[in-house]
């Protein structure tokens, strides 16, 4: 295990402790894992509250950005290290993509000048605009506007960016630019 959040809430009848948990390496804790830290928790309970241990909350987002290209600059290899910088994955050298597993933490809200400080570090990058940011499948709530996409307590930004996997998040990015 990596980190854990706790929360309490009360559902009507009781005071639940909520724990979310966030695994090392994984988005998704194994059953096991859950299943000791509950039982490890259960002798720290308090009486009269119910304890729900359970992964964190993933929150899928929808991304899009203008990326303009510096002359002289492939604008493939532009594009596959935007990519990669920006994806779930591990870099050279040991770096952590923006949106590795163990890269953003509990409520860690994802800052606008954070994504565009990432992408125009990329060689060959000459200026950075977000055009989309907010939750995948969520209403614009002013997150570009307001330069801060703000997350919950028990809750992690994610963004795969996989094709066979839309659900967990959605990068797009348009690359134009002299060549």
């Amino acid at each position: 295990m990596r980190r854990a959040a706790a929360e309490i809430r009360w559902t009507g009848s009781v005071q639940e402790a909520h724990i979310a948990i966030d695994a090392y390496g994984t988005a998704d804790p194994s059953p096991g894992l859950l299943a000791s830290v509950a039982q490890a928790l259960e002798t720290y309970r308090r009486i009269g509250h119910d304890l729900v241990v359970g992964p964190a909350r993933l929150v899928p987002l929808d991304i899009a950005l203008t990326v303009c290209a510096r002359p002289g600059h492939q604008h493939g290899q532009i594009l596959a290290e935007l990519y990669r910088v920006l994806g779930s994955g591990r870099l050279p050298g040991g770096r952590l993509g923006f949106f590795h597993p163990d890269a953003l933490t509990f409520g860690e809200p994802v800052r606008l000048s954070r994504l565009v400080a990432v992408a125009a570090a990329v060689p060959g990058v000459e200026s950075v605009e977000i055009t989309r940011l907010r939750r995948l499948y969520g209403q614009d709530r002013g997150e570009r506007e307001d330069g801060v996409l703000r997350l919950g307590p028990l809750e992690i930004a994610t963004c795969d960016n996989d094709p066979d996997r839309p659900e967990n998040g959605l990068l797009a990015i348009s690359l134009g630019g002299a060549r």
